[in-house]
């Protein structure tokens, strides 16, 4: 063989072993990573797992601690039977009210309805009052029925009946009803110039308007 031919072969078998040795370092460097992925993997599972599991954990014990234990029947029926009473004692303290203010309201219409029928029996005292001469306001009659009178006025005072303001005062719709129109310059425009019978309110409501005569 020549010198030549015997190169050629040593360079071919260099190669070859070349080859060989990039082969088996390329599997050795697959392996390696194969078995470093799945033992990647395989923490990466077994952390998912304790993850979920942990998670289950804490669901479930936020589910127990939500609903807790379940009520028994005597619970639920002391629960129900207090829920009623106090719902009777609401409804029960709304009709006290109601019942207040009806009975506000009735007491307030029935002693305007006593007034009402006192206010003549003061009109005619006052009448009577107005005719006699003092002689016979002096007289025991005329100083009996000043007297009565007096007391049926501070008592309709005491119940709160109040009498209107009228001669001197400006004329006001809802409180006086102007039965007569005069003309004088000596009084202002809208002034009332005359009474001709007391109105009265009873706490802060008109029983009767004035009648009164207005100046234009």
């Amino acid at each position: 063989m020549s010198k030549e031919n015997m190169e050629e072969v040593f360079d071919d078998a260099t190669e070859e072993a070349n080859t060989e040795e990039t082969v088996e370092s390329t599997e050795e460097t697959n392996d390696e990573t194969v078995s470093a992925d799945a033992g990647a993997n395989d923490e990466a599972v077994e952390e998912t797992e304790e993850t979920a599991n942990e998670e289950t954990e804490d669901s479930e014990g936020n589910k127990k601690k939500l609903f807790g234990k379940k009520k028994d029947k005597k619970d639920e029926m002391l629960e129900e039977l207090t829920d009623k009473h106090q719902r009777l004692m609401a409804e029960f303290q709304n009709f006290r009210n109601r019942t207040d203010k009806e009975k506000a309201m009735q007491f307030e219409l029935g002693a305007k309805s006593v007034i009402e029928k006192l206010l003549p029996i003061m009109d005619n005292f006052e009448r009577g009052l107005a005719a006699l001469s003092e002689e016979d306001l002096n007289s025991p009659v005329g100083q009996g029925m000043s007297m009565i009178y007096k007391q049926c006025e501070s008592a309709l005072t005491d119940m709160g009946v109040e009498v209107i303001q009228t001669e001197g005062c400006e004329f006001d719709p809802e409180l006086h009803n102007a039965v007569m129109h005069i003309d004088d310059e000596e009084l202002g425009e809208n002034v009332i110039a005359e009474e001709f019978q007391k109105g009265y309110t009873y706490r802060g409501t008109v029983v009767r308007h004035s009648m009164v005569k207005v100046a234009n």
